[in-house]
């Protein structure tokens, strides 16, 4: 069983470590994974590129988006519903717009004395002196309704057939007793 293997301790970077960190470094060309330096003409090893590991930028960015959609999110929802109530509001302004133009058309014509003299005889009743006026009692006030005597209506009215039997049953069982107001003939008499 091998020990523990030695530490080896690091430099601090120095002048010459930055000189090598400024160097470009190539991806392997040939089919030995050597890469070749066009500035001094020697063939160095490129270092190993580490594997793309969970950093302190993306944890950064992660929270900053995250942060974005929350402190945006209801605001976005605040602005869309302001929209909808803004277009509603719209709507119900050409509504009362047009409400008011038929009140002025109105108005217009109730400041015309034929037509006062129309909704008067129409309305109220009234007839100019010298005029009979004769009121039909009874009469239908619309004449364009259907007759209802259609066989589906009539069928409607009945009973269905279970439950006409389960009332005779009833009625057989708690027989319905007459009640008469008129007062005993003992009772008259007592009197």
């Amino acid at each position: 069983m091998a020990g523990p293997r030695p530490r080896i301790p690091r430099r601090s970077p120095g002048p010459a470590d930055d000189a090598v960190r400024d160097t470009p470094r190539r991806a392997p060309h040939g089919p030995d994974g050597d890469t070749h330096d066009s500035l001094d003409g020697s063939s160095t090893l490129a270092a190993p590129t580490p594997a793309h590991s969970f950093n302190g930028r993306l944890v950064a960015l992660v929270v900053v988006v995250t942060l974005i959609v929350f402190l945006a999110a209801p605001t976005a929802k605040i602005f869309l519903d302001q929209r909808a109530q803004i277009s509603e509001l719209q709507a119900s302004i050409a509504h009362e717009q047009e409400r008011q133009q038929q009140l002025k058309r109105e108005e217009q014509l109730w400041g015309d004395d034929s037509y006062v003299e129309q909704q008067a005889r129409e309305r109220m009743s009234y007839v100019k002196p010298g005029e009979n006026a004769y009121v039909v009692l009874g009469a239908q006030q619309d004449t364009h309704q259907a007759v209802e005597s259609s066989a589906e209506q009539v069928e409607a009215g009945k009973p269905a057939w279970a439950d006409g039997l389960w009332q005779s049953v009833v009625d057989s069982a708690y027989p319905q007793q007459d009640i008469t107001l008129e007062p005993d003939a003992r009772e008259s008499s007592d009197q």
